[in-house]
């Protein structure tokens, strides 16, 4: 009976450390943002203890912005017995919602499909009833004004596919809806009907001291709530503007212009360039297969904050200290619409690790930096210098580039162990490295303890 209890004990104390273990791994799973994994392979185990193991300092952020740096300090450690070699892999992975190209103003919003629809982005808004409210869209950093902003200090020129004439053309900020004949009022602008919505105002942009006054155009297109409110309580969707403005791209200077009785006139094909801002969904798997699947550029950089011509260098060149990975955008391949990602290694790498740039060298073939080699063999118990140092979504990642971002980089540990000869020769310390299939090959100096790594025959 005692036995028994003890025993009894004995599980209870086993299955409550299950559930604890298995909470915790429910509990790591649940964020995305950057992942790490250990792949071990060759583990030549008989008669010895032989583990090696990725060391990590790495907190994930809860919002990741752009310019901020995160901490993820990357090495390796010898948990065994065994003297090991050891090289590291960096992959890297993507769910992206990224600005499309823009899409064709509907006539009638009821016709749009529901898939097109979730793709449209929607404007955070002030509500026309002085209260503030937000919308659920998906835009990134939005003010909650976008509407405001879109139309305050602008003349309506067309509303729901009508050319708009007011007798006496007030600017929106102080006018009042739709089915006013002109602008006059006290309150908000109300849209009435759905359909697109421009307005124009004179910019005046300043060149070599010259004051030059330009015709601008802003908007947005209008989804009426249950398709019949008249109080500007709908939806309002965002149309493809120009970079850093909220001017509306596609519009002509003259596209509107008004005589001096005060009417407007539309010039022909005036709104054919004009479109609706959407999202695309972009994934970047290190699986993929298919040689058109989206992807990252990678090049390797000396500075982050440097475009200057020789600031990007070669694949593992001692000088690079930053790994970059950039997505380029839709819009006209803007360098400010790219979605930019800098890995950046530790000062010292290139003391510690050797970069082998080859075409078989890649770790899973697709979206990957490729191997790094450690130089030296790792005795038991220790731990490498770091490789990495730290992600950063580049600060000059704009709100165009993406709308949701997530982003992992995953680190991938091989290791095979040391089996000398009883002598211990140099030769006898790289045979199981030099034919265990990595496709490099390592020299070994028994008096440093240095590794050299090559590629055969180059």
């Amino acid at each position: 009976m005692t036995a028994r209890k003890k025993k009894s004990a004995r599980e209870k104390r086993v299955a409550i450390a299950s559930i604890i273990v298995a909470a915790t791994i429910v509990a790591g799973s649940t964020f995305a943002w950057f992942t790490s994994q250990d792949e071990v392979t060759n583990r030549l185990t008989a008669h010895a203890d032989y583990g090696v193991s990725i060391v990590e300092d790495f907190k994930p952020p809860e919002d990741w912005v752009p310019g901020q740096e995160i901490n993820k300090d990357v090495s390796a450690v010898n948990t065994g017995n065994v003297d090991a070699y050891v090289r590291l892999g960096l992959l890297y992975d993507s769910k992206m919602t990224v600005a499309g190209e823009g899409v064709a103003v509907p006539a009638n919003a009821e016709a749009a499909s529901s898939a097109d629809k979730t793709k449209w982005v929607e404007l955070k808004k002030t509500a026309v009833d002085k209260q503030e409210e937000t919308s659920s869209g998906n835009a990134v950093n939005a003010t909650a004004n976008e509407v405001t902003l879109l139309q305050a200090g602008g003349t309506l020129v067309y509303a729901a596919g009508s050319v708009v004439t007011p007798s006496n053309a007030q600017n929106v900020k102080s006018g009042d809806d739709s089915s006013q004949t002109d602008y006059s009022g006290t309150e908000q602008y109300k849209p009435k009907t759905t359909g697109l919505y421009l307005f124009q105002r004179t910019i005046y942009e300043t060149a070599d001291s010259i004051s030059t006054p330009v015709t601008k155009y802003s908007g947005y297109y209008y989804v009426a709530k249950d398709g019949t409110d008249n109080g500007g309580q709908g939806t309002y969707y965002a149309l493809v503007t120009e970079p850093d403005t909220v001017y509306t791209a596609g519009i002509a200077a003259n596209a509107f212009t008004t005589n001096e009785a005060g009417k407007v006139t539309m010039a022909t094909n005036a709104l054919n360039e004009v479109k609706l801002a959407n999202t695309n969904e972009v994934t970047i798997s290190n699986k993929a297969t298919d040689a058109n699947a989206a992807k990252f550029d990678v090049t390797w950089i000396k500075a982050t904050d440097s475009n200057e011509a020789g600031n990007t260098v070669g694949a593992g060149n001692e000088a690079a200290k930053y790994i970059r990975l950039t997505y380029a955008g839709n819009n006209n391949n803007e360098a400010l619409d790219d979605v930019i990602i800098d890995i950046k290694l530790d000062d010292n790498w290139t003391t510690n690790w050797a970069y082998i740039d080859k075409a078989n060298g890649k770790v899973d073939g697709t979206n990957d930096t490729g191997y790094f080699y450690y130089k030296k063999t790792l005795a038991p118990g220790a731990t490498t210098p770091k490789l990495v140092e730290s992600v950063t979504l580049n600060k000059e990642v704009t709100d165009e580039a993406y709308k949701d971002l997530v982003f992992d980089l995953s680190v991938v540990l091989d290791s095979i162990q040391i089996t000398p000869d009883e002598a211990k020769t140099a030769t006898s310390y790289v045979t199981g490295v030099n034919g265990a299939g990595w496709g490099v090959e390592a020299s070994y100096n028994k008096d440093t303890g240095a590794v050299t790594w090559t590629v055969p025959n180059s």
